[in-house]
């Protein structure tokens, strides 16, 4: 930990270079440039609280204490989209800066750790618009909300993990990349983040609970609508799942980088 530490430190101007290189690509030549760094989060939120919540008319029970639905989804929904952009961005991260990491003499394993800062960036502009709903609904928000950073640092560790073995595989298996969408959509429907796991029948919610994705998420939930206590036992289990992702995903990424310039 300290020499990744000591890592970053003496790899920050490279890093910050990297991610502002990376957000002014992806919005180069479009007439509203920048904008777009906020309009696209946004505008996902309204599409599925407006189809959830309207066009659906999905309602949560009366153990929610009369919580608004949308609300409660958009709380599912954006460490979510901060997962999903990570992942499928950092996975084609090296081929993308192929030309950078053919010319250049650089640890390769900042390239996808950028992508990780440019998903938090997008994360902080969601994590707004939840605590403007919060106020909109009337939901409470105290400094209690603050709890969800441990709970961040966690799912930044298991996504860099996930991402560096993804990555570095992806340099040579291509098909990787279009797996990884079918895959996605698949696990965020077998992740309670659009219904309450309690419309599962209990014998079958076992399955539901060895997600990691479903304790990063629902602890999120917890903490910002204030309706839970921070749960031990499944903080204990997203660190073991951070430390197994990040341990494999170091293993496997030193063991194929020597061949990224070669293959890319």
């Amino acid at each position: 930990m300290l020499r990744f530490l000591n890592s970053l430190q003496q790899n920050k101007y490279l890093i910050k270079n990297m991610v502002v290189r990376d957000i002014r690509q992806r919005y180069s030549g479009s007439a509203l440039g920048l904008l777009w760094f906020f309009i696209q989060p946004i505008s996902m939120i309204l599409i599925y609280t407006f189809v959830f919540s309207f066009v659906l008319k999905a309602k949560l029970g009366p153990e929610f204490g009369g919580l608004n639905f949308s609300v409660w989804l958009v709380s599912g929904l954006v460490p979510w989209m901060y997962f999903n952009e990570v992942i499928v961005r950092s996975t084609g991260s090296l081929i993308d800066n192929a030309s950078l990491i053919k010319k250049t003499i650089f640890n390769t394993k900042w390239t996808v750790f950028s992508y990780l800062l440019t998903g938090l960036f997008t994360f902080i502009v969601f994590f707004l618009v939840v605590i403007l709903l919060l106020i909109i609904f009337r939901v409470s928000v105290s400094w209690g909300i603050l709890l969800i950073a441990p709970y961040l640092i966690l799912l930044s560790v298991f996504m860099f993990g996930l991402s560096l073995a993804l990555a570095a595989l992806n340099v040579y298996l291509r098909d990787i990349n279009q797996f990884l969408s079918v895959f996605l959509n698949v696990w965020f429907y077998l992740t309670p983040i659009v219904y309450p796991i309690n419309i599962i029948p209990e014998k079958y919610r076992f399955f539901l609970e060895i997600n990691p994705l479903y304790h990063f998420i629902n602890n999120f939930r917890l903490i910002v609508l204030a309706t839970g206590e921070m749960n031990v036992s499944s903080f204990l289990y997203m660190s073991c799942w951070a430390f197994i992702s990040i341990f494999f995903g170091l293993k496997i990424f030193n063991k194929l980088k020597d061949g990224f310039a070669d293959v890319l």
